[in-house]
């Protein structure tokens, strides 16, 4: 195995100025630094960043931390963040936390005790302990949160997509095709842009001159999660059991609008002839529903390089954005 050693030979330095080379230290002059790149290529030299990690306590590693690993929203928020880590030479964990808020403070005090670099916390879920904790970590590595800042948390770096005004475009939309009944899908209170969502329903109705109708509101149960297919078959269960049915339903997750669909389907109700149905997301299983959802996407992969080019430019000590503010927009299929 070729070491630093060998590359410092071959060069004709020490080992130090080697080590500064790969560090990219700017000290290092021109000529001296083109030697060491020489070598390093001639001899397919590869530093160890374990033994850099003793040096300088930084692993070139990014946490993760997702609330479960079954739903494919975060499976595409990962391929951003690993696009922008690998760029810069970072490599990424990725963190179930199963949605507990003890769990999630366990699995940063393990990223810590193994020197991680920086954690993308994309939980939403952000209660008093966790949060109290993150603000304690954020003052030994960056975090970069999946959210809309609390109040009080503006600085904070975040990236998220504000679904309050496509939601409340998407309830025009459905007014513009005739649709007078319009209900609404919802999950966890305690997830904020979640509830943005809904309130972008509630302004669209206000908008178009509706009244909104609780029994056309129908928030999921939570002990089937993380099987929100399920918990979409559950909410059509409920409508189809209504005397007066929503003509049109929004879900706040593609999941959930999925088993919606699936379920009407199985009753044989015709969507969109008798109902039709929006999600939110875009994930790619939308595209396979029979017929496939209309969908407010958001562009989750891009959420995930955002993310990342933000935690590494706090790392790298280069200035940037730290708030990133997306939007969605309506995709149109077969469901509406």
């Amino acid at each position: 195995m070729v070491t630093i050693f060998d590359v410092a030979k071959e060069a004709g330095v020490s080992k130090s100025t080697v080590s500064r080379v790969i560090n990219n230290d700017g000290r290092v002059k021109d000529k001296t630094r083109a030697a060491v790149e020489a070598a390093i290529e001639k001899l397919n030299y590869s530093p160890s960043f374990m033994a850099q990690a003793i040096r300088t306590r930084k692993t070139h590693t990014i946490a993760l931390m997702v609330p479960e690993y079954s739903n494919i929203f975060y499976t595409e928020m990962f391929r951003g963040v690993e696009d922008v880590a690998l760029k810069h030479g970072y490599m990424v964990l990725v963190c179930n936390t199963e949605r507990h808020a003890m769990s999630e403070i366990e699995y940063a005090q393990e990223l810590l005790k193994r020197n991680i670099d920086g954690i993308v916390y994309n939980t939403y879920r952000r209660d008093d302990a966790m949060a109290e904790y993150l603000h304690r970590v954020e003052k030994k590595v960056p975090v970069v949160y999946m959210n809309k800042a609390k109040p009080g948390d503006e600085d904070v770096p975040h990236v998220y997509t504000d679904g309050l005004p496509s939601t409340k475009n998407a309830v025009d939309y459905l007014y513009k095709k005739g649709h007078r009944k319009i209900g609404y899908v919802l999950n966890s209170k305690d997830i904020s842009i979640i509830e943005d969502r809904f309130h972008g329903y509630l302004e669209g109705l206000a908008a178009c001159g509706l009244e909104k109708n609780e029994a056309w509101i129908y928030r999921v149960r939570r002990e089937y999660e993380p099987d929100y297919v399920r918990l979409g078959c559950d909410a059509a269960r409920y409508f189809l059991s209504l005397k007066e049915r929503p003509d049109a339903i929004l879900t706040a997750i593609d999941m959930i609008g999925i088993g919606c669909v699936k379920e009407f389907h199985a009753a044989g109700v015709d969507i969109p002839g008798e109902i039709s149905v929006i999600g939110f997301d875009n994930v790619f299983l939308s595209e396979l529903t029979d017929p496939p959802l209309t969908t407010i996407g958001q562009p989750i992969r891009a959420m995930g390089q955002a993310a990342a080019e933000i935690l590494i430019s706090m790392l790298e000590g280069r200035e940037c954005e730290r708030t990133v503010v997306f939007e969605g927009n309506l995709i149109v299929r077969g469901t509406t």
